[in-house]
């Protein structure tokens, strides 16, 4: 569906019953402009630089909307992340990631020009914000939830259009895994936040965090209405550990009657 056809209020009040999130669905708009960002009476430009997980944890559990520019962000990385500024080469050249995060220089450069970055050139300005309140048509949404809130979405993902689906981690960037190949691939794209998210962006130790094409949002969400009338629901209900499963199975799989089926 055309994502200006979405009524992003009710997209996302489904997306909370049917997952049960703890914080709100986040959508990025990248703008070609930053004199939208003035005339938005609802954008908060924070006081100081922050990094980028840190808005997003802000526009997720505040419930405000806040925008910026590049030099509204705390690192070149952030910045380069939404392709509104290149990359100095202490970082290019792995001497800033060498520092920590890689044994090698030559492994911190090649993390470097792996990450998958929004091109530079063509965004001045974003904005981030729950999805709730139809602040705007979102280029992309993010999601943060457990493991087992991201199973059902993966299995939303594929319930009508089945691919085997391949998910990335740079290790430290993790911004580049969801938002990166999000935006560019136009794939939904589920990554491990990373130690600076969880340590500014206070990503919970249980989080996984999901990037979805705006394009995509309404098909997921009827996807997972449909394996909720099936009976695949969150929070997933515990059979037991020692009862004989086949009682179960067979209810939703009718195995016996497969099995002693016989061919014509």
């Amino acid at each position: 569906m055309n994502p200006e056809d979405v009524r992003w209020s009710e997209w996302t009040r489904g997306m909370e019953r049917f997952l049960r999130l703890k914080t709100f669905p986040v959508g990025l708009k990248l703008l070609s402009d930053s004199d939208s960002l003035s005339n938005n009476p609802w954008i908060r430009k924070p006081p100081e630089k922050l990094s980028l997980c840190q808005l997003i944890t802000i526009a997720r559990t505040f419930d405000w909307t806040v925008g910026g520019t590049a030099e509204d962000l705390a690192t070149p990385g952030c910045a380069s992340i939404l392709g509104l500024s290149q990359l100095p080469e202490f970082v290019t050249d792995g001497t800033m990631r060498n520092v920590v995060w890689l044994e090698k220089k030559e492994d911190a450069a090649l993390c470097e020009s792996v990450m998958q970055r929004i091109p530079f050139g063509k965004y001045k300005a974003f904005m981030l914000a729950p999805t709730a309140y139809d602040p705007f048509v979102p280029d992309i949404v993010l999601i943060y939830g457990n493991p087992a809130q991201m199973s059902l979405m993966v299995n939303a993902i594929q319930y009508d259009r089945f691919e085997r689906l391949v998910f990335y981690s740079v290790g430290e960037s993790s911004c580049s895994d969801v938002i990166g190949r999000c935006f560019v691939d136009r794939v939904p794209a589920l990554s491990i936040p990373c130690y600076g998210e969880r340590r500014f962006g206070h990503a919970a130790d249980d989080e996984l965090a999901i990037g979805l094409p705006a394009e995509d949002c309404a098909r997921i969400l009827t996807n997972l209405e449909t394996l909720y009338k099936k009976g695949v629901r969150y929070p997933i209900s515990n059979y037991g550990a020692q009862v004989n499963p086949m009682p179960a199975l067979n209810a939703v799989y009718n195995f016996s009657e497969l099995q002693t089926k016989k061919e014509p």
